[in-house]
């Protein structure tokens, strides 16, 4: 499925390429953004009492996208490095614990792991129609998937945020419905969950100070009793000049702690809830700031993934007694703190000072977690080529 998707999404782009070098209208142009961000900071541990080094978001991007004609464009979006605090990946490799180096966001590193190619797309939209092929963010509701993972101060995003495989490869057909009534989509993706193929339903839409986006967004079981997996996502927003209250739920959480790479994880989001409040004021183009907090809370028991006849892996550790890692219910943490962005050129948001400070995976039951504080800079460099 996977090759069959990257031809028809070569041969669409090649067919694109063909089609704007005949056509004679005026919609062409292409732009290259070389972005990158630098975080520095410190992170606090509860349960050990540590301090250790903290790089945030430290990671580089390239945005490269644009028009073929005025009905054709496409982007495409590479993470070539990526910060790592601790949860298990690439830089555990080289340095062990140490937390907050930055990697080379390896391709097959992990199962089914979004890699070095965030998306890859082209969208063909005659009229109030848009049909998109390639690798694309799956449809879901939630305002927190809205923003480039460039622009996200993770210290400060769920759990679901940080552990989503989101990137995945496939078609949306969207229909923008007149008078502004609002926006439906459907997809068919695969799954992040590495089974088969995904399907989603999304209405987006805004109503005077009232956005919305919700979706449904289901993929084959791995339980007996159910066909399919349904996640629900609920993104909410109401805007009032330059202040802005955001309330984001999804019917799953993640705890990155539990999610070991040894166990091959096809799962990656616990059956539970979190939801996500963002907080903020905008000063024109110059300064934005706020409050977040996002509540995970996991309300049943799954497994880590497959074994190799494609049974529920359980480790033999809990079966017995001796570990409850795989115990979900009731789980509950808590991340929260205040961020800031600052815009110091005039007339330009291309470099940014951003700031961000609070606790993270406070955990209801034992009261551990990490503090942190960090402080950086991006800087969105913008060519047109053409």
């Amino acid at each position: 499925m996977k090759k069959f998707l990257v031809v028809c999404a070569a041969a669409m782009l090649c067919c694109s390429l063909a089609f704007a070098q005949e056509a004679e209208d005026t919609g062409r142009g292409a732009e290259l953004s070389i972005i990158p961000r630098l975080d520095a900071g410190i992170l606090y541990e509860r349960e050990s009492k540590a301090f250790m080094p903290l790089l945030g978001n430290t990671s580089l991007y390239t945005l490269f996208e644009g028009n073929f004609s005025d009905s054709w464009s496409f982007s495409l979006c590479n993470h070539w490095l990526a910060s790592d605090w601790g949860y298990g990946n690439f830089s555990d490799d080289l340095w062990g614990p140490i937390k907050g180096l930055y990697h080379l966001n390896i391709p097959g590193k992990a199962v089914n792991a979004n890699n070095f190619v965030d998306w890859l797309y082209v969208t063909y939209a005659p009229g109030d129609f848009e049909l998109t092929l390639g690798k694309q963010v799956l449809l879901m509701g939630g305002f927190e998937f809205d923003d480039y993972d460039v622009d996200v101060d993770n210290m400060l995003a769920s759990d679901f945020w940080s552990s989503y495989t989101c990137y995945q490869w496939g078609f949306t057909a969207a229909w923008n419905i007149p008078k502004g009534i609002g926006k439906v989509s459907v997809q068919a993706a695969l799954s992040p969950w590495n089974r088969g193929l995904s399907l989603g339903l999304g209405w987006d839409g805004t109503y005077g100070p009232y956005s919305m986006k919700w979706s449904v967004l289901s993929q084959p079981s791995l339980h007996a009793n159910a066909k399919f997996d349904m996640l629900v996502s609920l993104g909410n927003r109401l805007t009032f000049g330059g202040f802005s209250a955001t309330i984001d739920y999804f019917n799953a959480c993640g705890d990155l702690n539990y999610l070991q790479d040894d166990f091959e994880v096809h799962y990656p989001s616990i059956a539970g809830h979190t939801l996500v409040g963002n907080f903020a004021y905008s000063i024109e183009d110059k300064v934005d700031f706020g409050l977040k907090a996002v509540w995970n809370h996991g309300d049943k028991n799954h497994p880590y993934g497959l074994t190799s006849e494609g049974l529920p892996f359980i480790p033999a550790a809990v079966e017995s007694g001796d570990a409850d890692y795989c115990n979900f219910a009731g789980f509950s943490n808590l991340t929260g703190g205040l961020w800031a962005h600052w815009y110091p050129l005039r007339n330009s948001t291309a470099l940014r000072v951003q700031a961000q400070a609070g606790i993270r995976n406070y955990s209801i039951a034992d009261g551990g977690g990490y503090i942190f504080a960090t402080l950086g800079v991006t800087y969105n460099l913008n060519l047109k080529l053409w």
